[in-house]
């Protein structure tokens, strides 16, 4: 029997791989048998919907699995159109299926593709439900005699619907506020402007055409993945520019007069838009990459920051239970507490454009600069010659030789963080899917930032050589 659990990677919310090598048809039709089995005998609903971006052959996988589910007496619902997983989220909460899938890799490399899950409640899968799920492979399961014919179903318009009674618009509000948004050729195009479709912004696109290369770079917003944007934006036509990764679930931004807008900076005025101007209430979670601004925001504003492992897994609990008003990554996922517990990029897009238009980001950012200081960032992913988890366990080990300043503090609760006494710091971690260490760095500006990334680098080279 082809092992699967050892060709096609799982994930904190599902499966990955490379097509055409693990991301197989065969290896799809194994994983589709065991969430059959799964519904049939743990969720006791034999209800699906299924989602897929923009890459290559996803529509045609999403179309496969739904065919095989079927043929196990499963009802299956395929969104039309290509879905984030945002979008695939909401319509699994709205209409309460046990599962949903999206056939999608994200933000990874253009010959990758995925099976991501959603829950009922509007979440990520718990590691007991892909463990379970896991537990069903290789198993047998005869087709049912009792075939549902597969359902279409188009949410985008009750998804907008949903994010408009979100945003509040006064009557008093900036006028022909212009928004350019990067979609990196995924699956988020449209939605924003269908959103704003009756105020008065206007929402341009770039890249929005179907490439199943992502014109050649991964879709990952990030600082060298959007300079075509940022350069568009500089130069004034826009009020703000916004680039999405290929699922829609991170977002970065631009600003004419201050250029890119990190993840971290997002989320730290998102905090202070949402806590300061239309005072909302709750805690806010943040991973433990993410920069120091949004925890001087919250300082500054009297609200609990809690610092949490990587992976959006570890905020979805907490969503849950109430009482947070917002999580965020250092990759640019954000969720909202008022919302479904899930990364969402278009509605936190939306509500920086609100604040676009009410106040003008440029006059919010200049106020978080006043609480919360400079701040550059700076992320690198390493690939090494030896195992990834064989190099780490050195270099924990050897924290000390990562003193590019005087150290202040070492944490150990994900990965290693170094924190140096100018409170800049150094955090590495090996990836739990792919074979590469992460090193992620904060400082002043970005052009130092990217000081301490290359004095780690030559020190986790210079650790690599000493291991045979």
């Amino acid at each position: 029997m082809y092992d699967v659990q050892i060709n096609f990677k799982s994930t904190s919310d599902g499966w990955r791989g490379k097509l055409a090598q693990n991301f197989t048809f065969k290896n799809a039709e194994n994983i589709t048998k065991a969430i059959s089995l799964y519904l049939t005998n743990v969720a006791k609903d034999k209800r699906i919907v299924i989602g897929y971006d923009t890459r290559f052959m996803s529509k045609e996988f999403a179309n496969f699995i739904g065919i095989v589910f079927q043929s196990f007496g499963i009802a299956v619902t395929i969104i039309e159109g290509p879905s984030t997983t945002p979008l695939l989220t909401f319509t699994t909460h709205k209409y309460q299926f046990p599962l949903g899938i999206n056939i999608t890799a994200s933000h990874n490399p253009p010959f990758d593709d995925g099976i991501k899950i959603r829950m009922h409640y509007g979440g990520t899968p718990s590691d007991d439900v892909i463990n379970k799920i896991e537990t069903y492979l290789g198993k047998t399961l005869k087709s049912s005699n009792k075939q549902y014919p597969i359902k279409f179903i188009n949410s985008r318009k009750e998804y907008v619907r949903r994010i408009r009674k979100i945003i509040k618009f006064p009557k008093k509000s900036r006028s022909n506020v212009k928004i350019l948004v990067d979609t990196m050729h995924g699956a988020s195009y449209g939605l924003l402007r269908n959103i704003f479709a009756t105020k008065n912004v206007f929402v341009d696109y770039l890249h929005e055409d179907f490439d199943p290369y992502f014109g050649g770079i991964n879709p990952e917003p990030k600082f060298e993945s959007t300079t075509e944007l940022q350069k568009i934006i500089k130069n004034g036509r826009y009020n703000f520019g916004i680039a999405h990764d290929g699922d829609g679930d991170r977002i970065i931004g631009v600003l004419p007069n201050i250029g890119y807008l990190s993840p971290h900076d997002i989320s730290a005025l998102l905090v202070l838009y949402l806590a300061k101007y239309k005072h909302f209430k709750g805690n806010v979670l943040g991973s433990s990459t993410l920069g120091r601004r949004i925890k001087k925001v919250c300082e500054s504003l009297g609200i609990v920051y809690e610092i949490m492992p990587v992976g959006f897994k570890n905020a979805t609990l907490q969503m849950l239970s109430g009482n947070l008003l917002l999580a965020a990554e250092e990759n640019g996922g954000v969720g909202f507490g008022f919302y479904i517990p899930e990364r969402d990029a278009t509605l936190a897009a939306s509500i920086l454009i609100e604040a676009e238009s009410i106040i003008g980001l440029s006059t919010l950012y200049k106020e978080l600069e006043k609480i919360a200081g400079n701040s550059g960032f700076c992320r690198y992913n390493y690939t090494p010659n030896i195992n990834r988890k064989k190099l780490f366990s050195k270099i924990i080990k050897l924290f000390s030789e990562f003193n590019f300043y005087d150290i202040k503090s070492i944490s150990k609760l994900d990965g290693l963080k170094i924190t140096y006494k100018n409170d800049d710091w150094l955090s590495i971690r090996y990836s739990g899917t792919e074979e590469i260490l992460r090193i992620y760095c904060e400082s002043e500006t970005r052009n130092k930032a990217v000081k301490i990334k290359d004095f780690a680098l030559k020190k986790i080279q210079e650790i690599e050589r000493t291991i045979k």
